[in-house]
């Protein structure tokens, strides 16, 4: 499948799907529910920032550069921006440095909604009808 139209940050979750054990039941080909399938995807996000949280550069750096979150949305939206062009990785660890539980929980939320999208488009999963 040529995957060249779409985000790094598209791409790379793509990747993560075909090979990631997380995804290994909804790769079986058995339909699922729109809201079964975006929890995995979200469970899966916040998985991996719960790895990313831990790591010691992360913590030291999230301390140094401690954001003021007057204006959520636009918080949100570069996460999103971010995951979507540099990677996931790259838009966990700056929503992560926000250490605002909503925040992570939003970004989770919307990245999930987007990649269910985009599995759904490249023809990755069934859904039930």
């Amino acid at each position: 499948m040529e995957l060249k139209s779409i985000h790094k940050g598209e791409k790379e979750f793509l990747e993560h799907f075909e090979k990631h054990p997380h995804f290994e039941e909804i790769r079986k080909e058995k339909p699922l529910s729109q809201e079964q399938a975006k929890q995995t995807i979200k469970d899966f996000l916040s998985q991996l920032s719960e790895e990313i949280k831990n790591l010691p550069e992360v913590r030291k750096e999230a301390e140094i550069h401690h954001q003021s979150l007057e204006n959520i949305s636009n918080v949100l939206a570069q996460a999103i921006n971010i995951a979507l062009t540099q990677g996931i990785i790259d838009g966990l660890k700056y929503i992560a440095q926000t250490k605002n539980p909503y925040l992570i929980d939003s970004y989770h939320d919307l990245l999930a909604g987007h990649f269910f999208n985009t599995l759904v488009k490249h023809n990755k999963i069934k859904l039930i009808t």
